[in-house]
């Protein structure tokens, strides 16, 4: 229980140092699920633009999630 709090302590701490970072580089504040949402698209278009298929299947899929995490973005009011 406790090894699973301190992990869990650790990564918010991570993640609030990462929105610090964001913030930064922003010049205005940016919240942790803002921060959270921008990276999760930016890990979605990495593997969309990056990863070669040739099952036209498995690309389509990597753009449905792609749009998915903006449509997520867009919902959430990151601009």
């Amino acid at each position: 229980m406790k090894k699973e709090l301190s992990i869990r302590l650790s990564l918010a701490g991570w993640a609030d140092a990462y929105a610090n970072l964001f913030s930064l580089y922003l010049g205005e504040k940016v919240s942790t699920g803002h921060v959270m949402r921008i990276t999760h698209a930016v890990v979605a278009f990495m593997v969309l633009v990056f990863s070669y298929c040739s099952n036209p299947l498995l690309s389509m899929l990597f753009l449905i999630w792609f749009v998915l995490t903006l449509l997520d973005c867009k919902k959430s009011g990151v601009h």
